[in-house]
């Protein structure tokens, strides 16, 4: 059994971890960098930070969950690059590419009327192939039940905020 002051101290430092976090906002949080693994890459088994996708692409950072997706930044050998939002579908994908529960949303300030480069649509549904393959693995629908469609993102945080 837990000593009554050992717990009494325990609530009180929880507590002030509580207010601290509170008074701090946001802001302080989101100023601290993104590991580059700090998503869900057991969903791009094999391949990792820094692989090559294919068609000069190459793998970036994963984000943690971030307003209800996980954000994959990938760069190309000539200096572009391209922010892929990974969200839930819902049965029915607007994405480039699409596993059988995430949808690979490109995020390119677009309104999805131009056409995506062919080398990077190429890969993004090479990517979600690779998810397919790794979504129904044990664990991965604790993972993908934390996620929003993109038209619910859209709606609780609005499409400015999600680029």
């Amino acid at each position: 059994m837990i000593d009554p002051l050992n717990r009494r101290e325990l609530l009180r430092n929880m507590a002030i971890g509580a207010a601290v976090g509170a008074t701090m906002g946001g802001s302080a949080v989101a100023a601290l960098p993104t590991p580059i693994d700090a998503g869900p890459w057991e969903l791009f088994n094999p391949l990792r930070p820094g692989v090559e996708a294919g068609l000069g692409w190459t793998l970036g950072a994963l984000s943690e969950l971030d307003r209800g997706a996980w954000v994959l930044n990938l760069h190309h050998a000539d200096g572009r690059s391209a922010r892929v939002h990974l969200c839930y579908h819902q049965g029915r994908p607007r994405g480039v590419g699409h596993s059988a529960y995430l949808d690979l949303i490109l995020m390119d300030g677009g309104d999805g009327a131009k056409d995506t480069d062919e080398s990077l649509g190429r890969v993004l549904r090479h990517l979600a192939n690779v998810i397919r393959e790794n979504e129904s693995r044990p664990g991965a629908d604790e993972l993908i039940a934390s996620l929003l469609t993109h038209g619910e993102r859209v709606e609780r945080f609005g499409p400015e905020t999600l680029l």
